[in-house]
Order: C-alpha cells, then sequence, then structure tokens
C-alpha cells in the first residue's frame, strides 16, 4: 500500500509544486473586485502606463515581468486631527495663521476619489502601491498648503462667525482644482469640532460672547418691562373711559328711577306698624322704627 500511495503522492507533489513555481515565475492571476481599478506595470520595459494598462475582473499576468497595483475607486475619506485616538495615533490638525495673525489649528475631514480613467497616469505621477501612501503623503501636503493660502485672507473673526462656511467652501474649491489634474476629485472638505486660537484669545472669544448674550438678554428684559407698562396703561385708559361713559349715563330719570326703585322694596318689606319716623323730601321714604316701651316714673 505504501508503494502504491508513494506512486499517487509523489506525482500530485510534483504537479503542485509545479503549478506553484508557474503561479510564482510564469503565470499568475487576480480578481479586481468592483470599486477598484488594476494597472499592469511592466518591469522589464521602461515606458509610460496608459490606459491599456488598466485592467478589471479576472486578470492573468506573468509575476516575473509584470507588476499588478490596485487602486480603490469608491470614495475615501480620511481625518487629521490633534485626537491621537481618531485616524492615525499621531497629532495631525492643520495650522494656519490668519489675516490679522492670530494662529488657528483645526481638525478636518477630506473626501476624495479617483477617476478610472486616469488612474494610470495618477500612478505614473505618484508611483504609489497604496493609496494611503498619496493620502498622508501629497494629499495632506496640498491640503495643508491650501488652508494656508486661504486662512490668510480671512481675520479670525471672520472664520469664527459669518464667514466660516464661505472659507471652507473656497478651500475645498482651491483644493479640488490643484487636484483635478491628478484625476483626484474632493467630494467633502469639512472641519471637525472647533476652531482652536490660542488659549488667551479663546478666553477673550468667550467673554465677548458672553458680553453680547447678557446684552441681548438685558434688551429682552428691557422690551418686555415697557411692554407690560403699556399694558397697565392700556387697562387704565379702558377704565377711565368706561368710568366716564358710566358718568355721562347717569341722568335724572335714571335717578329718579333708582328712588322709585328703593321705595319699592321699603313698601315690600312694610309690616303694617305706622311709621315712628318720616325720613325724605315731601314724604318720599318710610321707615319703621320700633317704639321703645315706657318705663315708669318712680
Amino acid at each position: 500500500m505504501d508503494t502504491a500511495f508513494r506512486r499517487i503522492a509523489l506525482p500530485l507533489g510534483a504537479l503542485l509544486l509545479g503549478l506553484i513555481a508557474v503561479k510564482a515565475f510564469v503565470l499568475s492571476w487576480a480578481i479586481i473586485p468592483p470599486g477598484y481599478t488594476g494597472v499592469r506595470v511592466n518591469r522589464l520595459v521602461a515606458r509610460g502606463i496608459s490606459r491599456d494598462d488598466t485592467v478589471t475582473g479576472f486578470v492573468l499576468y506573468n509575476p516575473v515581468q509584470t507588476q499588478l497595483i490596485v487602486y480603490p475607486t469608491f470614495i475615501q475619506r480620511v481625518v487629521w486631527t490633534h485626537d491621537t485616538h481618531e485616524g492615525n495615533p499621531l497629532n495631525e490638525e492643520l495650522t494656519f495663521n490668519t489675516k490679522d495673525s492670530v494662529p488657528v489649528n483645526l481638525d478636518v475631514a477630506v473626501s476624495y476619489r479617483l477617476d478610472p480613467a486616469q488612474v494610470p497616469s495618477f500612478y505614473t505621477k505618484f508611483r504609489a502601491d497604496r493609496i494611503e501612501t498619496f493620502t498622508h503623503g501629497f494629499l495632506r501636503d496640498t491640503a495643508r498648503n491650501v488652508v494656508v493660502a486661504v486662512g490668510s485672507e480671512y481675520t479670525f473673526d471672520d472664520i469664527n462667525g459669518g464667514r466660516k462656511e464661505e472659507f471652507l467652501d473656497r478651500t475645498a474649491r482651491e483644493l479640488n482644482a490643484r487636484l483635478a489634474g491628478f484625476g483626484v476629485a474632493i467630494q467633502q472638505f469639512g472641519l471637525i469640532g472647533a476652531l482652536r486660537p490660542p488659549p488667551a484669545l479663546l478666553e477673550a472669544v468667550n467673554a465677548k460672547t458672553r458680553a453680547i448674550q447678557d446684552s441681548i438678554r438685558a434688551e429682552n428684559e428691557v422690551r418686555m418691562a415697557q411692554a407690560e407698562a403699556k399694558k397697565r396703561v392700556a387697562i387704565a385708559e379702558g377704565e377711565a373711559a368706561a368710568n366716564r361713559a358710566l358718568l355721562l349715563s347717569l341722568d335724572a330719570k335714571l335717578f329718579e328711577w333708582e328712588r322709585l326703585k328703593l321705595q319699592h322694596e321699603a313698601i315690600q318689606k312694610w309690616n303694617g306698624a305706622a311709621p315712628a319716623v318720616l325720613a325724605g323730601s315731601g314724604g318720599g321714604m318710610l321707615f319703621n322704627i320700633p317704639v321703645q316701651p315706657s318705663v315708669p316714673v318712680r
């Protein structure tokens, strides 16, 4: 049995070694998945890379003569921050000086993608075997230069206030313009967190913000007090107008009517006894006063 096994195992082993040798030195293959583009680089011929050298799907190539470089063509995202727990474990924040000479640090996120049609040209220019080499090298250097150039045209109050979006938009457009010739399209350039000026300036900015908020609150309180005063005046004027209208409506007929009502109520309450006191001019009103019992004189 051992002899039979050797007869089968030895040829299979030789075949396997042969296939390994063929794959390593004669013919190899790779699969370029969707979202990626491969570039065949001829190691033996010093010539430029053309569009004919781009490959996708299942690819056969000679590993001795040909090197296969694969680049992702879907959107890539990178962050450069001072936080060593985000992105690379390094301080990669960008720094620039504003128009009024304020040093500012900022954390940014950049999204970009490669144009598949320009991948050969991209490789020819950068000779980067991995896209990360370009991302943290040329791309970061270009982004830093653009931030420095654009940021120097704004004061700190500009980029920390109403013109921040304008600053970021201009930076993104300028960065895209500088990279377009390499087949790189910037999809987004955004700020992570807040700008970081020197601590002393930051405290001054916070104090200014608090002062503005206190001023707005005081103005609101004044407006509320004024509104409350106007409300009280309006109520008082309304009551005064009502009183004047009432006084104007009190004529002699109304007084006579009220007198007759009172007299009618007194008559309704009379118990039939002769009144002890007669009050009112002309005997207009009658009141019964209880007669006190006489006390005998001793």
